[in-house]
């Protein structure tokens, strides 16, 4: 498991730098790759919805021990999937769900941990 503080780096560093890279594709991408795109945001979307429904994977190596997003997951599945019909239909508005789907993270990592400010 990993200490806090290296679970918030990972999650700084790590996790909120790969969601904006996700974010950002398809504003950059071919017109006809985006419906491509969409199978794999139709999988992130599939993905925590099932870990959701599931309640699994609550002991989350990368978060210390407690995975403690897991009750946005179904809000994280959702925007996935909007992104992805989005990019189904080769419409470019697809980074907006994904967008917030970031800002969303930050906010709730930040409130999470609005009582530990040893970053």
């Amino acid at each position: 498991m990993l200490t806090e503080k290296k679970s918030m780096k990972y999650f700084l560093f790590g996790c909120i730098p790969a969601r904006l890279i996700i974010a950002f594709i398809p504003l950059y991408i071919a017109n006809n790759l985006l419906f491509y795109y969409s199978i794999g945001l139709f999988a992130i979307g599939i993905s925590f919805l099932y870990l959701y429904f599931t309640n699994t994977r609550l002991n989350a190596f990368e978060a210390g021990g407690k995975t403690w997003w897991a009750k946005y997951r179904i809000v994280h599945g959702m925007l996935y999937l909007l992104a992805g019909m989005f990019a189904a239909q080769k419409k470019r508005i697809a980074s907006v769900p994904l967008f917030v789907d970031v800002i969303m993270g930050i906010l709730l990592f930040t409130k999470q941990h609005s009582l530990d400010t040893n970053l």
